[in-house]
């Protein structure tokens, strides 16, 4: 519409033009000019108009790049030769968590795990002599931030003239996603051994129950009275083979379970004579710390007695003659949580990763399969496992999400 007004400006200034006569011509020579000079200032407006809508196009595409980069879901870094940080955006400068403005000119290897730094260098070294872009998994350790898993995907960026050698880098946060993949693969484990478990379970047993019955009979014949002693030890390693196949069936995954909605603190009640019980033979004491206010959960009675059985006893058999173990209930944004807390020397560090893997045990006649059986019931029920450990002990939180 402005550009119309303009024009028709420009037809009213070629109208207002007089017609020249050689009476006048030094007159009407002035007046052409002073009409060439409007005609060439309003071309001028309309170029400066056109110039500032073209430059606000610009500002507004440039401000919708530095969001996209700044906000990106991964980090945007370039290093120079010496792979210090030139540019960087937001999302990068919140994993190192630090001020963008204090992070430029700063050695990436500050930013880098110990045990990573070689990796970082060898990805910059092998990028510089493929020309290629190179991706390199690693661990960053910011002095403000915790430990993450990190992936890199570099290419070098030369100028013009061949100098000044770049490398533009992507860095993305992969830490959920190696949780994800170790859960996966944690899970798969489980379902398989409990899927073998119910393939074989049945033909072992018949014959394992054959087996105890003739023992059983012998038992009480006359003349087998001397060997009482070997048959009923026989019959017992029987009955605690059958029970570790009762374990192992634990683990499937399409075991049936019977959901309703139950008081956890009621079944913690129940099972706490029994669990007493084991304390005191231990010389140990067990506390609870039951919160009143914890809604009703949809559980599988006999599975949290088997979960809670299991948690209870690997606490008293981390502590020394004395100590104690406290189970308790707590609600937690709208989740419900059972902890149980012993006061051992901690789980080490090699095997903390390792948790609920099948089989991995550190007890002389341990079957590994206490804690996988816990995560396979936890998994059943919709809820998640955390453990905090230390010098003065362990905690297993299972928290039950609403369904």
């Amino acid at each position: 519409m402005a550009r119309s007004d303009e024009s028709g400006k420009r037809e009213v200034i070629a109208l207002a033009k007089p017609i020249q006569s050689p009476d006048n011509a030094g007159t009407q020579e002035a007046q052409w000019l002073k009409y060439e000079l409007q005609d060439r200032e309003l071309d001028l407006e309309i170029q400066c108009q056109a110039m500032q809508d073209i430059l606000g196009e610009l500002e507004e595409s440039r401000n919708r790049y530095a969001a996209l980069y700044d906000f990106a879901p991964v980090g945007y870094v370039t290093f120079d030769d010496r792979a210090c940080i030139r540019e960087i955006n937001l999302t990068g400068a919140a994993l190192f968590g630090m001020e963008r403005s204090r992070l430029l000119g700063m050695p990436m290897a500050v930013f880098v795990d110990k045990d990573s730094c070689k990796k970082f260098f060898d990805h910059l070294r092998s990028c510089r002599l493929t020309g290629k872009r190179v991706t390199t998994e690693l661990k960053l350790a910011s002095p403000n931030a915790a430990v993450t898993d990190a992936q890199l995907i570099s290419m070098q960026l030369l100028n013009t003239s061949g100098h000044d050698l770049q490398y533009r880098t992507i860095i993305a946060d992969t830490t959920e996603r190696k949780f994800m993949e170790k859960e996966i693969s944690r899970m798969d484990r489980l379902h398989l051994v409990g899927e073998m478990a119910a393939g074989i379970a049945h033909e072992i047993r018949n014959p394992m129950t054959t087996v105890r019955g003739f023992l059983q009979f012998f038992m009480q014949k006359k003349e087998f009275i001397q060997y009482n002693a070997q048959l009923d030890l026989m019959i017992s390693e029987l009955d605690r083979a059958n029970s570790i196949i009762t374990e192992y069936l634990s683990l499937a995954r399409n075991k049936p379970v019977n959901q309703s909605q139950q008081s956890l603190n009621a079944i913690i009640e129940t099972l706490l004579p029994l669990m007493e019980s084991d304390a005191l033979l231990k010389g140990m004491l067990i506390v609870t710390e039951l919160s009143d206010d914890i809604p009703d959960v949809w559980l599988d009675v006999q599975e949290m007695r088997q979960l809670l059985l299991n948690f209870s006893r690997n606490g008293l058999e981390a502590m020394l003659p004395g100590g104690q173990l406290t189970v308790g209930t707590f609600a937690e944004n709208e989740q419900v949580v059972l902890f149980i807390q012993d006061q051992g020397i901690g789980i080490p560090p090699e095997l903390q990763q390792k948790l609920g893997t099948p089989f991995l045990t550190t007890k002389e006649n341990g079957t590994g399969l206490g804690l996988p059986i816990c995560y396979s019931i936890a998994h059943r029920h919709n809820a998640k496992i955390n453990v905090k450990t230390g010098n003065s002990g362990t905690t297993f939180m299972v928290k039950f999400s609403p369904p």
